[in-house]
């Protein structure tokens, strides 16, 4: 009986450090999470809009709260048709949140954000969509740093990720522009990278395949530059297992362009009808995380 309760205390403790780590994959001063396991130094918050001050709902658009695999969980739906917030039928949907009152990253030079996401079992891809990351800017500045935007994106910054063909992952990008060296890293980052002038950075397409039917559990920490100076720097981590490292990179070009939250947006697309959601689907979002060091 000893050993068998040994061996189950083992087991129990392997899962919360490798869900520990996929969660929190880097050293942190303080974290929380909307998961119902403990970790050491970690706040537990529920996952309501109250709790983590959701604000800026996008219209039309739902987030209900579900239980499913084990997990409670936001449920993202698309509609069949559905494209982007501005297409006639909405689908998905897009908030910005704040976090806990504990998580005031407004003056954090680093910070990591992580969420598991799992997509219906038999999810068809099309050719991609977005979902949520973090963001800053300087105040105002920092929302709508999206969407083709063209006017001061040297005051904003946007770090999402996409899902693409046949699931395929990469982040996606708003940094300011006109950053010689930042483009060269980022274009460097493998197996594929792009810069597109009028809308986000691919970086690291197909660095990982989001698995269908799973829990995939997705954080990254972002360090900011020193303005003037191209010194932060991006990683992104796919349960657990680094993926994506761009360091020596330009994310702010001013001092007051900080930390602001997490832009929690989905949908499918892209510009035009080809990126449609093909059917019905969903996508769910819970054990949601931040962390920030100073």
């Amino acid at each position: 009986m000893f050993c068998v309760t040994q061996i189950i205390l083992s087991q129990s403790r392997r899962r919360q450090t490798q869900s520990n780590k996929a969660l929190f994959p880097v050293g942190f001063r303080y974290g929380w999470t909307t998961s119902s396991s403990r970790f050491s130094g970690v706040q537990n918050v529920p996952l309501t809009d109250d709790a983590l001050r959701v604000e800026r709902v996008s219209s039309g658009t739902t987030h209900n709260t579900v239980q499913v695999n084990g997990k409670t969980a936001w449920e993202a739906f698309y509609p069949k048709g559905s494209r982007n917030p501005s297409s006639s039928i909405r689908g998905g949907f897009g908030f910005y949140l704040s976090g806990p009152t504990g998580w005031n990253i407004t003056r954090a030079k680093e910070v990591t954000f992580s969420y598991a996401i799992m997509f219906d079992k038999n999810f068809e891809w099309q050719k991609g969509g977005k979902l949520p990351g973090l963001f800053g800017g300087i105040g105002e500045y920092a929302y709508g740093c999206t969407g083709g935007r063209q006017e001061d994106r040297d005051r904003c910054f946007d770090l999402r990720y996409m899902w693409r063909k046949s699931g395929d992952g990469e982040l996606y990008a708003y940094l300011p522009q006109d950053h010689p060296n930042t483009d060269y890293t980022l274009l460097s980052v493998p197996p594929y990278s792009a810069r597109n002038s009028d809308y986000g950075f691919s970086i690291g397409r197909g660095a990982w395949t989001f698995k269908a039917g799973e829990w995939n559990t997705m954080s990254e920490h972002i360090k900011l530059n020193t303005p003037g100076a191209e010194d932060g720097a991006v990683q992104v981590f796919w349960n657990g297992n680094a993926v994506i490292s761009a360091k020596g990179i330009a994310i702010r070009d001013y001092a007051a362009a900080n930390f602001t939250g997490v832009h929690f947006q989905t949908f499918f697309g892209g510009s035009d009808a080809s990126w449609n959601s093909p059917k019905d689907q969903r996508v769910y979002f819970a054990d949601i995380s931040g962390a920030f060091i100073n």
